[in-house]
């Protein structure tokens, strides 16, 4: 059996495991050929009813590796972005972004700045910050809770 050390660049063919452990089907053609085949999660935070779990989808690359290089034991330990691939969204150290198709998650750290943002694809958002929290509907409701006052529908209503 030839041993299969290192990463490979790899695609997304399935991510609907009938196993249920997030396993993918995956081809990686530089280490299997045309073979197409299950590979293992590699995650950051696993446990019995725990864990860190988000598959990428059908077409995403992939890094494909061995269990002790064997070609029989493949995993999946990863993602990388194409050219042009790469998701909208500041590109700051401070920021972290988790996207979806239709969600997007941005933890910020910027000094002054820094919060949690909640979106959704259709304009629905929920910010919280150092300056207070807004919620907005997407269709034109807002509800804005700074210090003791809060405002709807930016100052239709204002509460002390």
């Amino acid at each position: 059996m030839t041993l299969l050390f290192g990463k490979y660049r790899g695609k997304v063919k399935g991510n609907q495991d009938p196993m249920l452990m997030g396993r993918l089907q995956v081809t990686a053609p530089q280490a299997l050929g045309d073979a197409q085949v299950w590979a293992l999660p590699c995650a950051p935070f696993a446990g019995s009813g725990v864990g860190f779990f988000a598959l990428p989808p059908e077409g995403a690359n992939v890094w494909v590796e061995f269990e002790g290089g064997n070609p029989e034991a493949p995993i999946w330990s990863g993602c990388f972005w194409g050219i042009g691939e790469w998701p909208p969204a500041m590109a700051l150290p401070q920021t972290k972004v988790i996207k979806t198709d239709t969600l997007t998650v941005t933890l910020s750290d910027l000094p002054g700045a820094g919060g949690i943002t909640l979106e959704t694809a259709d304009g629905k958002k929920i910010v919280l910050n150092a300056q207070g929290i807004e919620i907005n509907d997407g269709m034109g409701g807002t509800i804005k809770l700074v210090g003791p006052k809060v405002s709807v529908n930016d100052g239709a209503l204002e509460v002390i």
